[in-house]
């Protein structure tokens, strides 16, 4: 059975099934394991996403040591990848990457919904430009508001009623994908790995292709070669890097635990 590392995903020790349950029916011979990151910090700002990328690498590292054939960042910010694909042996995969080019196949047209507000939006921007797809994208919708970014975390927090796919939140997905596709968008990408949960019922009532990032890193990473040859990294270059995790690990977790673990 393939073994894919995700990264940066939380473990909710109440959920049976493994990490992402959603996934477990698309690909049932694939063996999904959560590799949670050790930096506390949410990437508000380009700081915190440099800082999220070591914190990547080093989640990364660990799957990579416990026998991962390939490894899928749980983020569509894809924080730490260009690190990961330097200094690893096995495949590593973006979900913002893979989501990107499902969502531009053929040179479609597509628009993204995003759960996070406008001010996250620079996140976004950041990964259609890299991945040279910004000129096929019509625009992002923002069904989430600052005030909802104000209250992540909890039972009854906004990231909760995310994954839970509560009905006023995809009513609101499901609205702003009739617009884009008024807008002329050919498909739609939901612009977080958090929207997971609730990619397969929005599906299901969208006029629109829908494309889970999460589930085409999998994809991505199921089909990916083997690396060609394994990077030389500088001595003592990994326990350095742990070393740096280690710092920080024990600080307060801002509150996304999506992106922070």
């Amino acid at each position: 059975m393939t073994s894919i590392g995700l990264i940066g995903t939380a473990v909710n020790p109440l959920l049976r099934g493994g990490p992402a349950p959603e996934l477990a029916a698309l690909f049932p011979d694939v063996s999904l394991n959560a590799f949670p990151l050790r930096v506390p910090a949410f990437p508000y700002t380009p700081l915190e996403q440099a800082m999220q990328a070591l914190g990547h690498a080093e989640a990364a590292l660990r799957a990579a040591e416990a026998g991962c054939d390939a490894l899928v960042i749980d983020s569509v910010g894809d924080y730490g990848l260009a690190a990961m694909r330097a200094m690893l042996p096995v495949p590593a995969i973006g979900s913002g990457e893979a989501g990107l080019a499902e969502a531009a196949e053929g040179g479609r047209s597509f628009g993204i919904v995003t759960v996070w507000p406008q001010s996250m939006n620079f996140i976004l921007y950041e990964r259609l430009q890299a991945c040279g797809v910004l000129g096929l994208c019509i625009g992002i919708a923002n069904v989430g508001s600052d005030a909802d970014a104000e209250s992540l975390a909890g039972p009854d927090g906004y990231l909760a009623q995310v994954r839970a796919g509560q009905q006023d939140i995809r009513a609101r997905v499901q609205a702003a994908i009739t617009r884009l596709a008024a807008q002329g968008a050919a498909a739609v990408m939901l612009g977080c790995t958090c929207m997971s949960g609730m990619a397969a019922t929005i599906a299901a009532a969208s006029p629109l292709p829908v494309i889970n990032p999460l589930a085409a890193g999998v994809r991505t990473a199921l089909a990916a070669p083997p690396v060609a040859r394994a990077p030389q990294l500088r001595e003592g270059r990994p326990a350095l890097l742990r070393a740096m995790v280690d710092a920080v690990a024990g600080q307060t977790a801002e509150d996304c635990p999506v992106c922070v673990a």
